[in-house]
């Protein structure tokens, strides 16, 4: 009986254990996102450059080499975001239903799209493929 007792113990403490987690990552990602809005908010010179490409308002070869770097980091750290969700996901810490607020479209746009083909190779090939697959056939 008490070997069963224990085992029940043991599981229950697992479970809550993995809920902890699960709910510390979610923190996490939210926490993520909120440094890297207030970091684009709070600089008008990025804010402006991320608003024309979000926009497709301007293209990459427009842009200072300075200012096309800027704006190639925010994007590439939007990106490594989503790849750390599903890196998530992949050892079982957050469920598919963590993708549903990444927010695919800002990475649908042709400033986006260039900027993903510039460095993509710097993300691991399985990943590569999910985020392709995922940013075309998502519709958030």
């Amino acid at each position: 009986m008490s070997v069963i007792g224990s085992l029940i113990f043991v599981g229950v403490e697992i479970s809550q254990n993995t809920q902890a987690v699960r709910g510390a990552t979610h923190q996490s990602v939210s926490d993520q996102i909120s440094e890297y809005y207030l970091a684009i908010a709070s600089d008008e010179r990025l804010a402006n450059l991320m608003s024309l490409a979000l926009r497709d308002e301007i293209n990459r070869a427009d842009l200072t080499r300075a200012d096309q770097l800027s704006v190639d980091l925010v994007i590439v750290t939007g990106i490594r975001r989503v790849e750390n969700i599903y890196l998530q996901f992949k050892n079982g810490i957050l469920g598919e239903d963590a993708f549903n607020r990444i927010g695919y479209g800002s990475y649908r746009g042709n400033y986006a799209r260039s900027t993903w083909d510039d460095w993509k190779n710097e993300f691991d090939k399985d990943f590569t493929i999910f985020f392709e697959t995922s940013r075309d056939n998502s519709n958030n």
